[in-house]
């Protein structure tokens, strides 16, 4: 905008100077043809001024669209972000839920979590400082009291749910 603004001042000073120097030329009598060059660069002067003018306005109403389009895209991305987070809540008490419905003990929950993450045993046995045999021994309860085969059939009960 200031390059704008710079060419604006320097247009309307060119008018000036130029309707200065006419009004001067015209009183001293000069010749019609100077006096018509003068009229004709105050015209393509006033005209390039008026053009600028025109696009600076058309611009900031551009500008002005594309903040507020821009405003209504964060706040559509707010409530996305929002709506994924309460899903993501509602799916996680879901899972707590059905823990409780196997009568998961705590350590039995927190290993049954992971392994629907989708972590292993050795990390799992690495996250929670427990040894790989006490995490194997919880993973096989986990699957017991649901029922399942292993991780993959513990995942697809929460993840087919989804789908």
């Amino acid at each position: 905008m200031n390059k704008d603004r710079i060419i604006s001042v320097a247009l309307v000073l060119i008018i000036i100077f130029k309707i200065v120097d006419l009004y001067i030329d015209f009183s001293n009598g000069v010749h019609t043809k100077h006096i018509l060059q003068e009229v004709l660069l105050i015209a393509i002067s006033l005209a390039l001024f008026i053009y600028l003018m025109l696009d600076i306005a058309k611009r900031s109403i551009n500008t002005s669209r594309l903040i507020a389009q821009l405003n209504q895209s964060k706040s559509y991305t707010e409530a996305l972000n929002k709506q994924v987070l309460d899903t993501k809540q509602k799916f996680f008490d879901a899972i707590h839920a059905q823990f409780n419905d196997w009568k998961l003990t705590p350590s039995e929950k927190e290993v049954a979590l992971l392994l629907v993450k989708g972590l292993s045993t050795s990390e799992i046995a690495a996250v929670s400082k427990k040894s790989e045999k006490t995490i194997g021994n919880q993973a096989s309860a986990v699957y017991k009291k649901a029922n399942v085969s292993g991780r993959h059939e513990l995942a697809a009960l929460f993840f087919e749910t989804l789908i």
